[in-house]
């Protein structure tokens, strides 16, 4: 019995060991494991599933705040040392958007079930779609943020949830990127890790913000110019002059930003964005074919329902709403609390004015002195578009130098040998006009998209091609094709760090800037050198405890083969019929029950029902529009329910407490 009693206690000890020191433990992760989606294993090919986990972290316990993330890693694992966190704007929209429309590895069918998006950016680095502030998709709060130092504050309290679960990737280096209005929350988020002075020092490598909404009312001057350019209004229109009257109102307004930008203070007149933000809703008034039809203000190129321009778009949103509002996805996702997903939260677009922050534009010239930060732009988009970002960036001081020198000097962006678009890039601060896509580039082009990841990591070839520069990018995995190694490659133990600084320039026609490949040489071949001591302690004491416990079963085994008989034999009894009892060692079984957690409440259907996209329009007394006939309006980014984009923002709180359908969206 005591041999028995041996084995239990060296199995215990030996399921107790952590499986390597500095990894997440599986007690902290299990919980979150995604195993299953519609279509998963029918759809997707199997060595392109992803790892997945999501489910919802607390984030403030007072205000009852937990934040909804939805990761995916490589199953490859090709790159181990790269995090990006994807936000969506609005404010209130969920990043689903960019998790099933855009930059994730699914799409959903017209059957509901998941598909294969071949250029998804988590073959470059673990992806993290975040629902946030609280109330957004399937995040939740008793209370709504309202200003962009809360949106700082607690994603960054969301981020220190995050690597307390897993914490073998606290060292990464981080990215944040997204698009349209998180073109305000990224600088914030940004500006709060930079200057942390407690708790976790994060290493922030870089900004990818596509479309942003960065300086709101020089992009609304932008409207008018565009329209122009693009031939979509000529002075002969009968409301010319109206327009023309709100342009010349705007630029008052913008003179007046330019000339106290500096002086550290909030001002109303920037802050209230309404006079110039009303251009573009008269634009398309101005524009409309008789009532039928407008302009997409997302793509020009595209026309949609009036007064809809552009609400109902993407189509493939109509499959991500019955998607994500099953109880099977929500089951899958290990949803602790239930709710009804909307794209777009009104409620929380209406509570959230940011009038206590200055636009994101005012946080560049600190931010670019530590970190590069990319803006990229869809050229065919409106609300966002690529003339209104060139004017700030005119005016925008940093590193001593104001704008881009040399605005001229277009570098060509070269994809699979084919120009998609130019890029300016001065001073850690690059640019990127992308040809033939929308306010939404990764939508439209997946594959380009990603290959922004190679832009910011420096993974591309510089040429000179007849005196003009281009930066060449390559589809996943066909780069080390296309740039053969001109010396033999050293051995494991002889490979250098990859240098930090910036490459000199060459004579040569091509310059291979290589930190993507020795980073990747180096993960991609183990050293059994830089094994932590903890861990070949761990190691070894397991080896030790596996010979003690082989030992135990022969011991075990020769006692009964041998049986040894006692030499003095007692008076035979009757043998008792009683046996001791077996102990069942409890501690033994594992619990990963998800609502042990304690986060949110039992699952409910929310009556609030659809709070949604901000509508292209400003309502008035004789002319408030109704939504779309589509079950599925709420829109997709930068929601600014009381702003100059709305028809008709029936958003507020109805007495029995319910909300009231209406189309909301800000860019």
């Amino acid at each position: 019995m005591s041999v028995l009693l041996l084995l239990l206690f060296l199995t215990n000890f030996i399921s107790a060991l952590p499986p390597k020191l500095g990894t997440s433990s599986p007690d902290s992760t299990s919980k979150y494991l995604v195993t299953d989606l519609p279509g998963l294993y029918f759809n997707i090919p199997k060595d392109e599933i992803p790892l997945m986990f999501s489910g919802q972290l607390e984030v403030d316990k007072d205000t009852e705040t937990s934040y909804f993330f939805w990761k995916f890693e490589d199953n490859k694992k090709i790159f181990t040392n790269r995090t990006t966190f994807w936000l969506n704007g609005g404010p209130g929209c969920s990043s689903m958007d960019g998790a099933l429309l855009e930059t994730g590895p699914f799409r959903i069918n017209s059957d509901k079930k998941v598909t294969h998006n071949n250029g998804s950016w988590h073959k470059l680095s673990d992806m993290i779609y975040v629902d946030q502030p609280g109330g957004v998709g399937f995040s939740k709060t008793s209370e709504y943020l309202r200003d962009l130092d809360q949106i700082s504050d607690y994603f960054l309290k969301f981020m220190d949830a995050y690597f307390n679960i897993f914490p073998d990737e606290i060292n990464n280096d981080i990215y944040l990127s997204g698009e349209s209005y998180a073109g305000q929350y990224i600088p914030y988020i940004a500006q709060g890790i930079l200057n942390r002075k407690e708790g976790n020092k994060y290493n922030l490598k870089g900004l990818l913000i596509g479309n942003g909404w960065v300086s709101p009312n020089e992009q609304s001057l932008s409207y008018l110019p565009f329209f122009v350019d693009k031939k979509l209004i000529d002075t002969n229109n009968p409301q010319w002059l109206t327009i023309l009257k709100t342009h010349e109102n705007c630029q008052k307004i913008v003179n007046k930003i330019d000339s106290t930008f500096k002086d550290g203070q909030i001002h109303d007149y920037e802050i209230d964005s309404g006079e110039c933000e009303s251009i573009l809703n008269k634009l398309l008034r101005a524009t409309n074919n008789h009532g039928e039809s407008c302009i997409n203000i997302y793509d020009y190129n595209l026309r949609d329902s009036y007064p809809s321009c552009g609400m109902s778009w993407p189509n493939e949103l109509s499959n991500v709403y019955p998607f994500l509002r099953s109880d099977e996805v929500m089951n899958d996702l290990n949803l602790q609390y239930k709710k009804e997903w909307v794209e777009c939260n009104g409620r929380v677009g209406g509570h959230f004015k940011a009038r206590n922050s200055v636009p994101s534009i005012h946080l560049f010239p600190e931010l670019l002195q530590q970190i590069p930060i990319i803006l990229f732009n869809g050229a065919n988009d409106i609300v966002c578009n690529s003339v209104g970002v060139l004017s700030y960036i005119k005016k925008l001081s940093w590193g001593g130098v104001t704008g881009f020198q040399n605005d001229t000097n277009q570098i060509d962006w070269i994809y699979n040998d084919s120009s998609v678009g130019y890029i300016l890039q001065e001073r850690n601060l690059s640019f990127i006009n992308i040809e033939n896509s929308s306010h939404m580039v990764p939508y439209d082009l997946p594959d380009v998209s990603r290959a922004l990841m190679d832009l910011i990591t420096e993974n591309y070839d510089k040429r000179d091609n007849n005196g003009k520069t281009e930066f060449v990018t390559y589809p996943f995995g066909h780069r080390k094709e296309k740039v053969p190694d001109l010396e033999p490659k050293p051995k494991p133990e002889e490979i250098p760090t990859p240098a930090t600084s910036s490459t000199s320039s060459s004579s040569t026609t091509t310059e291979s800037i290589t930190k993507e490949s020795s980073s990747s040489t180096s993960t991609s071949l183990p050293d059994s050198s830089t094994e932590p001591t903890g861990s070949k302690i761990t190691r070894l004491i397991q080896l030790g405890v596996i010979l003690i416990l082989i030992w135990g079963i022969y011991i075990l085994y020769s006692s009964y083969k041998s049986r040894p008989s006692s030499i003095i034999k007692k008076p035979k009894k009757k043998s008792s019929k009683k046996k001791k009892k077996n102990v069942q060692w409890s501690d033994q079984l594992n619990n990963f029950d998800d609502d042990s957690d304690g986060i949110g409440s039992p699952s409910q259907k929310n009556n609030g029902g659809f709070l949604s996209k901000l509508n292209p329009f400003q309502s008035n007394q004789d002319n408030k529009y109704n939504r779309i006939n589509n079950q599925y309006t709420d829109d997709i980014e930068l929601n600014e329910n009381l702003d100059d984009f709305i028809i008709a923002s029936n958003d507020d709180e109805t007495e029995n407490g319910n909300d009231r359908n209406n189309n909301d969206r800000i860019v």
